[in-house]
């Protein structure tokens, strides 16, 4: 009604942002707010300028597109203009990383050289083991780091984001263990020297290392960035490095192992 005054209809519990929360502070206050524009306000409530939510989306988008770069070791500072030495600068360090960390899952599968001297097409399944492993740990890693970034992973609730990552590979690695066991059912039954075991347990062998290989990786995708950020460290930057080591470590040396003590 006309008649009415504006005080009893006006809001007096404000939404506004204070000038010293940094920008990540601020992204996470207005993640589900989604106002055109944002007050910024002293501590007495006067109103000092106004930030555009565009302006925070954009920045939103720019934090999560810059975590796939982080996460092989590429810098945020790095863009398409930045100088080849500056670049080189920013990456080598963390691809030596990752070489000394291929060293370990080397080793690993030098401890099995017998086995594989003794069954020969294992080795043909170790590249399918180590990558549905890897993706299985990769999507766990960017679902962890999401969370971070948009404040939705508290303290204190890492653990259950673990168990659910880990009930996920369970899930996933069976099913996919399925596909991979026939195919190796299949491929040692195609072979002109039969292997020193029937196809089926060979098959069966895959199928309980995929599952192992793809729980751990679902655990480490999202245990990783919780140790890094307990650490100190930023939770993004060559996530992908240690998950990868974890992850070829654990698939090539399950699914080696299980060969190793059910079938010689």
């Amino acid at each position: 009604p006309r008649e009415r005054r504006l005080d009893e209809i006006m809001l007096r519990d404000v939404f506004s942002l204070l000038p010293e929360t940094t920008l990540l502070e601020a992204m996470k206050a207005t993640m589900n707010r989604h106002y055109p524009v944002y007050p910024v306000c002293a501590e007495d409530g006067r109103l000092i300028g106004l930030v555009r939510g565009q302006a925070l989306a954009e920045a939103q988008a720019f934090e999560l597109t810059a975590q796939a770069g982080a996460m092989v070791g590429v810098e945020k500072e790095e863009r398409l203009a930045t100088p080849v030495w500056r670049s080189f600068l920013f990456r080598h360090p963390w691809l030596q990383l990752n070489l000394l960390t291929a060293f370990v899952a080397a080793a690993v599968v030098g401890l099995f050289a017998n086995t594989l001297e003794r069954i020969v097409l294992l080795a043909v399944f170790l590249p399918v083991l180590a990558g549905q492993s890897g993706n299985t740990g990769c999507q766990a890693l960017a679902v962890a780091l999401r969370a971070m970034t948009l404040g939705e992973l508290k303290e204190g609730k890492e653990w259950s984001a673990v168990v659910k990552e880990s009930l996920l590979g369970l899930a996933n690695g069976a099913l996919v263990g399925l596909t991979a066991g026939a195919g190796m059912l299949v491929y040692a039954s195609m072979q002109k020297e039969p292997p020193p075991c029937p196809p089926w347990q060979l098959g069966g062998i895959v199928f309980l290392a995929m599952i192992g290989a793809c729980i751990v990786s679902g655990a480490c995708g999202a245990l990783i960035p919780t140790v890094l950020r307990r650490c100190g460290a930023d939770p993004a930057t060559a996530s992908s490095i240690f998950l990868t080591t974890a992850t070829d470590v654990v698939s090539m040396g399950l699914f080696l192992g299980l060969a190793t003590w059910l079938i010689l």
